[in-house]
């Protein structure tokens, strides 16, 4: 497809820019091309899309609570949050780390410390100042809280102890602004008072607009077994959760409670096998079905709703080589290929997935419909949201995808809160696809608030999912996904609209880049239909609008604005013969006529646009991955490399590199792709010279990706020794990789 300008002027600069140690490895590329039809029906059933479905979770640290992203919703919650102390800001951090009770949530901040609800209160503001609308945070309701920061509990030393202090849902006395420590006793009803005075409630902009009742409670006793060491019941969740949520609704009467936070679908149908689910079985299908009875017979006896929210986790069963979310090897194709299909479990009835839920629990699934039937039949009226999630992959392009494709399907199937649990240190592609339907153009540009129909002829290849803005169809929007690892997607995408569409931008998220880039610009639309490249492995958002798009300075019209069209309108001023040129263009100023000043506008524009003066040999960044061994992703195919490295002088070094080849067949697998590391890529007996400098040439192979440079040996022959001293390899430094002068061209 033709790059616009702001694709084309970031993929000029991208050659200058060094990569970071965790930017993410595509271990494959476009070879061929294959057609998709999708059709869009902005006529058809109309339903709203929750904001609140991108959201995300909080970092925990006092510093800065949350991740970089425009979101809907902003959770504070997580297994450290189950043993929160508020009024000492104490917490332990059970199983995850020695059952260990320290001051983690408030980042050993003395003065942090000594201000109760420290961590709630920070991320509160946080999240305000980002203009985040709804914040939920988490009560403690397993029974007990850490009461002090002084390190492991022991077997012994489980609660009850001293180690240990009491939870209580009421206090059923005056509340106070400063917490009595020596009562024994924390109350959650308290909390929530000292988060209302302080903050605002729930119908403010400050305050929460949620509360959770804990987390993950059918795993208290395995994580957090000194605080609960019995496995919890059926009962006992329905009783806490009247209590707590009666509680804080008496406080805050507006504020929303989220019940359950259920880690998995062994949580859904059986809460974990509890010792009393079996009493329950015969009655109802699974789990979620009697908690749904419950709380509406509940609200029967106290004249009110309790639970607002059935909310639950949802981390993917799915398998390639290994699981999805815990696999971060970007060359098993057989993972990122489970990962791509793996959202399809919360939807379509036709995919059984590759893992123990899909061999043992399939009747389960897909998890929408079946968790929608229950509450339909249960306890209308409630809402779902799944306040952890993840598909993995978080800084490969297959983690936006599947991040872009959940978006879409909680969408479309009203889900009403999502927030996204971080399970790499780098996620930021799957950032990077929440973006791309919340700011997709860098200026808070989004996906439209009312999901209409859409399908693909192939999901298993691409998935679509297409909004209006309210009801007006003028403006649309469809998010498509490539999940070819080789091929072009050519989509033949036709809308069914009362509108008559004329442009449609398209903005994306490819291998080369967790950033968000325009990448195509189409005005040749016809009949509500055209064709769109669709880059393999990449994620898509098509904005589509009735209204004529203008690349303004483009007075050449070859949809890029440069020095060329700077050089036509001059001309054209001094009514050189023969110029011609689009005046609409060429109207920068939007004034109806075209004069000097347009002139002089467009060469500000081109002004702000780094333009080098003289090529010069570009620096690529390696990192060092292993001893003696560099990696870096994309880009170095059919270039030769100039390697500068570092070592004594007089020894020699014999050396390599490796790469994935993405064309060739890996013959165990019968699948295209196949890592190259043989005789043909070693280069033996490198010299130091007398500065210790030593310099290579390597010629990568066309379609090489995920390079890798190694040193093998490392040695100085000693003739009174008549032996090699063979020393440490990884004495070897890599200082520094250039590519030639052409290979960096400045475009625009």
């Amino acid at each position: 497809m033709k790059k616009r300008l702001p694709a084309a002027l970031l993929a000029a600069l991208t050659l200058c820019t060094t990569l970071a140690v965790d930017t993410p490895l595509t271990p494959i590329s476009a070879a061929g091309a294959y057609d998709i039809s999708v059709t869009v029906n902005t006529n058809g059933t109309r339903t709203p899309i929750s904001p609140y479905i991108y959201g995300i979770n909080s970092k925990f640290r006092s510093e800065e609570y949350l991740y970089d992203a425009t979101a809907g919703s902003a959770r504070q919650g997580g297994n450290r949050f189950s043993a929160y102390n508020w009024e000492n800001n104490y917490s332990s951090a059970g199983r995850d780390w020695e059952h260990y009770s320290d001051a983690y949530l408030v980042d050993f901040d003395s003065e942090l410390l000594e201000i109760p609800g420290a961590p709630a209160i920070g991320f509160a503001q946080e999240a305000s100042e980002k203009n985040i609308p709804y914040k939920l945070t988490t009560i403690q309701m397993a029974g007990y809280v850490a009461a002090d920061g002084d390190g492991s509990v022991t077997e012994e030393e489980s609660a009850p102890s001293s180690r240990w202090i009491k939870v209580k849902a009421a206090k059923g006395s005056a509340f106070s602004m400063t917490p009595d420590k020596t009562d024994d006793c924390v109350y959650m009803d308290e909390y929530v008072n000292y988060l209302v005075n302080t903050l605002g409630d729930s119908t403010t902009s400050t305050g929460y607009q949620g509360y959770s009742l804990d987390n993950e409670p059918s795993l208290w006793w395995t994580t957090h077994a000194r605080m609960h060491p019995e496995q919890p019941t059926c009962a006992e969740i329905v009783e806490k959760s009247i209590e707590y949520a009666s509680a804080i609704k008496n406080v805050d009467p507006h504020a929303e409670i989220f019940g359950l936070a259920l880690f998995g679908v062994n949580a859904y149908t059986t809460f974990s096998g509890a010792p009393d689910w079996n009493e329950h079985a015969e009655e109802y299908d699974w789990f979620l079905s009697y908690y749904l009875d419950q709380m509406a017979k509940a609200e029967q006896q106290h004249g009110k709703r309790l639970i607002d929210v059935m909310d639950l986790h949802y981390y993917s069963e799915d398998t390639g080589l290994c699981r999805v979310t815990s696999c971060e090897d970007y060359t098993h194709t057989e993972c990122i290929e489970a990962r791509l299909q793996s959202t399809r479990s919360l939807y379509d009835s036709t995919y059984i997935e590759n893992s123990w839920i899909g061999k043992y629990e399939q009747e389960y699934l897909p998890i929408l419909p079946n968790v929608q039937k229950s509450i339909d039949t249960y306890y209308p009226g409630t809402k779902l949201s799944f306040t952890e999630y993840s598909f993995g992959g978080g800084n490969h392009i297959s983690g936006a995808i599947a991040q872009a494709d959940a978006l879409g399907i909680f969408g479309a199937y009203g889900v009403y809160t999502a927030n996204f649990w971080v399970m790499n240190s780098d996620c930021s592609y799957q950032l990077s696809a929440i973006d791309l339907y919340t700011n997709y153009d860098g200026k808070g540009a989004s996906f439209g608030d009312t999901h209409v129909p859409s399908e693909t002829s192939d999901i298993e290849k691409a998935t679509s999912w297409a909004s209006i803005h309210g009801d007006d169809p003028s403006k649309a929007n469809l998010i498509l996904t490539n999940k070819s690892l080789t091929d072009t997607q050519n989509a033949a995408v036709t809308f069914n609209s009362d509108a008559d569409y004329s442009t449609a931008l398209v903005y994306g998220i490819t291998g080369d880049s967790s950033e968000i880039q325009l990448l195509d610009t189409i005005t040749n639309i016809s009949g509500n239909t055209f064709t769109v490249e669709v880059p393999a492995l990449s994620v898509v958002h098509i904005v589509l609008t009735d209204e004529d798009y203008i690349l303004s300075g483009d007075v050449n019209e070859d949809s890029v604005v440069d020095t060329l069209d700077a050089q036509l309108l001059a001309d054209w001023l001094v009514q050189k013969p023969g110029t011609k040129l689009s005046l609409t263009h060429a109207d920068m100023l939007s004034d109806g006529s075209v004069n000097v000043f347009d002139l002089s506008m467009l060469r500000r524009k081109l002004g702000e646009i780094p333009v080098p003066e003289e090529k010069e040999p570009v620096k690529q960044a390696f990192w060092e991955t292993d001893t003696a061994t560099w990696k870096v992703k994309n880009g170095m195919g059919g270039k030769t490399i100039t390697c500068t490295l570092k070592g004594e002088p007089g020894y020699r070094m014999n050396m390599g590199y490796g790469y994935w080849d993405t064309i060739g067949i890996n013959p165990e697998t019968g699948n295209a792709g196949v890592w190259v590391n043989n005789d043909s890529t070693k280069i033996n007996s490198v010299v130091f010279d007398e500065n210790g400098k030593a310099v290579v040439e390597i010629a990568v192979p066309e379609g090489a990706t995920s390079l890798q440079i190694m040193v093998f040996y490392y040695a100085i022959y000693d003739a009174s020794i008549g032996d090699n001293i063979v020393r440490d390899k990884g004495e070897v430094e890599l200082v520094s990789v250039t590519l030639p002068a052409d290979s960096w061209t400045y475009i625009g």
